[in-house]
């Protein structure tokens, strides 16, 4: 990673924060934690879908630590710049620059591979409805035995727990080497 990427990144923080979410990228330590407890989950043909990649801080260790298929990873980006700078980092992965919740829309027939969902979403700084409205369509798309794993800056409490009927919480873990610190949740439908 060159320099240049986390000042880009910290200026669209600076820009939108609501939506970048942190003043840095996830460090890889969070990323490698975020991917490990889909190791033994995820298939050749199986689906994975990015929420927030950002500028792909963990998109990197999808595609390295789960040896996927490019074409097999989708990244749903909100913010342009982002997803622009995703797209030339990562050319042969499916970004779309859109919203989490059209990611029926996005995946199209790919739905049905779905295996998991990653999420870098920034829940505690976005609105209530949104989150709520975001988290129904994991569980709605997600199939039974899929996976979804979320990271959050609040070490005490999943904010994504709140909204699942029926995704169950198997596991959390923590890093501290993250600025700041991060508290990572795998959630099982």
């Amino acid at each position: 990673m060159s320099l240049f990427e986390p000042l880009s990144f910290f200026w669209r923080y600076v820009r939108n924060p609501s939506s970048i979410g942190a003043v840095c990228p996830s460090s890889r330590f969070l990323a490698r934690k975020m991917v490990k407890p889909l190791k033994e989950s995820i298939t050749p043909n199986n689906v994975v879908v990015e929420l927030g990649p950002g500028t792909g801080a963990v998109t990197k260790y999808i595609l390295t630590e789960l040896s996927i298929d490019p074409k097999k990873l989708y990244c749903v980006e909100f913010d342009s710049d982002s997803a622009k700078v995703l797209s030339e980092k990562f050319p042969a992965v499916n970004v779309a620059n859109d919203t989490a919740e059209n990611i029926v829309s996005i995946l199209g027939g790919d739905i049905v591979n779905l295996k998991c969902i990653v999420s870098c979403l920034p829940l505690l700084s976005l609105p209530d409805n949104c989150v709520k409205a975001i988290l129904q369509k994991v569980e709605e798309v997600l199939p039974e035995g899929g996976l979804f794993v979320q990271f959050t800056y609040n070490l005490c409490v999943s904010p994504a727990e709140k909204y699942f009927e029926n995704l169950k919480r198997i596991k959390t873990d923590f890093t501290l080497l993250n600025v700041p610190p991060a508290r990572i949740d795998v959630f099982k439908k």
